[in-house]
This record gives C-alpha cells, structure tokens and sequence, in this order.
C-alpha cells in the first residue's frame, strides 16, 4: 500500500509568525489544530490539522528566529525547514529587524540543533538605494548591496552552512510599494534589464566563489542568467528527500503565476500585524 501523502504547512508567507506569533504558535501545535480566516474572504475560516503524525514539514518562515533557537517547545515534533531572510538594511528599510550581528548569532545558535539542508537563505529583496545601506556607495550605488551579499556569503561558509540553499529576487514595484517609497521620500535606482541581468550574474559569481548555489523567485527575467537556478521556497522534492515521506508536488495556485512552489497550507492571518515595518513589504496593504 502506498504511504499516505501529507500536508506540508506554511507558518507563514502572510506575517512573521516565529518572531510576533510564536506563543500562538505554539498554542495551536498543543491543541493540534487551528482556525485559519481565508486570505480573501475573511468571514470564511478552514481548519488545519496540526498533529505530528498528520504533518509532513513545517516551513518557517521569519527574519528573527531567536524564539525558535532558544525555546523549540512542541516544534521538536515535526520536519522543519527555515525561510530566514538576511538582507542586513538600514534600519530606514527594516526598522524592527535584528541588527545584522545579532542575526548571525541567532543563525549560529540555530545550527545546534538543525542542519545546514534545512535553511533557505534569502537575500531578498534587492533594492539598489543607497538609502537603504548601512554602508552606501553614493558613486556605485549597487556595489554596498553586492558587498552586503558577500558578506553574507562570508559568513554562512564561516558558520558551517555549505548545503544551505539562498535564493533572492529583484524587488516588484507594486503600486502600494512605490507609494510608501515614496511617501519615505526614498531614491531607488531602477535597473533595465541588461544591468539586472549583469547585477544577479555577479551575485551568482559570488555564491558560487563561497561554495553556495544561488536561485532567483518568481522571476522568468532573472532565469536567463545561467548562473542563477530556478527557486522554490515550497519544494514538495526537497522536502521528500530530506525527510522521506509524501508530499504534493503540484504547483500551488494560490501564489503567484511564475512561483516555483509546490502546494501547502498556510496557517497565517494578514490580520496577525508583522512588527518589523519593512517599507518594502509586500503584504502591508493586504494586511491593513
């Protein structure tokens, strides 16, 4: 008979749950099930089965895990695999993010527990602006981002991480984005597409000087840089491998057209407000 398929669970693409929602979290992993609102139609409410032995994975997904390091709580139960973005911004961009030393401490701690294979890192998303560096550039404003990055690329082969996969994306200028850009009177610089292209070829380069591979999302633009591999933050094949069982290995509908992920089921609220205030967020406008 062949082995029953399970859910893979997403916590959360809609808000940081590890970092503002954890006791929560934790809550419904003891109760074993929760009450999730639909995305759009909020009087509308579906039921997620929580219990370990009905769960493939939980994907995580957050830019502060120190909850998670310190106290796993019933998280010990369950498969994981971490999202954890890493775009060391100033704080005008990320307000509430942990500042960058204090990240990698965290990623450290997190690695005592957990194996390399089970992170994504995600450098994402890249805005070129000298605004929103710590360490601007003011005559090559994309060189302090590419510096950023191999920083971290530094760092994650200094920590142990080769396995690890890191995946970024160009930012997308939703209209609700660009207003609060703007509205923070901040400059971006736009890249047509041969100095995108020439920009992510170089991030590549980097990765891969560090022994890291290096997947774009969402992006059929940034696929012809042959460097770059095609990512999925939800990827039923992956997870399969890295913890046997079952998992859907269809496409998830739900997100967008160009998204590499395979179905799951996502446990988060946009009501649940994210913290962190980042001007470049994506959800912000869904969330209010």
């Amino acid at each position: 008979m062949a082995e029953k398929m399970k859910p893979v669970i997403s916590v959360s693409r809609r808000t940081d749950i590890p970092a503002f929602y954890y006791d929560w979290l934790q809550t419904s992993l003891k109760n074993g099930s929760v009450e999730v609102p639909n995305p759009r139609f909020l009087k509308n409410t579906y039921v997620v089965d929580l219990q370990p032995e009905n769960v493939h994975s939980l994907v995580l997904w957050s830019k502060d895990f120190r909850r998670v390091a310190k106290e796993p709580g019933l998280l010990a139960n369950y498969n994981l695999y971490f999202q954890y973005t890493i775009n060391n911004y100033a704080r005008l961009f990320e307000p509430g993010v942990p500042p960058y030393a204090e990240t990698r401490k965290i990623l450290g701690e997190m690695l005592r527990k957990y194996r390399p294979a089970q992170f994504n890192i995600r450098f994402d998303p890249v805005i070129i602006s000298n605004a929103g560096e710590r360490s601007p550039v003011p005559e090559k404003p994309g060189l302090a981002r590419l510096r950023c990055f191999e920083n971290l690329c530094r760092d994650l082969r200094s920590l142990g991480m080769q396995g690890c996969r890191i995946s970024t994306s160009y930012i997308a200028l939703y209209r609700h984005v660009k207003r609060r850009l703007a509205g923070a009177q901040i400059h971006f610089y736009h890249l047509e597409e041969d100095a995108l292209l020439l920009f992510f070829a170089k991030m590549a380069e980097i990765a891969d000087q560090y022994g890291f591979p290096l997947a774009c999302c969402s992006s059929p633009l940034l696929q012809q840089v042959p460097a770059l591999q095609k990512g999925s933050c939800i990827d039923g094949p992956l997870l399969e491998s890295m913890f046997g069982g079952r998992v859907s290995k269809a496409k998830d509908c739900g997100q967008r057209r160009d998204c590499g992920c395979t179905k799951s089921l996502d446990i988060g609220s946009y009501r649940q407000k994210c913290g962190f205030g980042c001007l470049y967020c994506y959800t912000a406008a869904i969330a209010r």
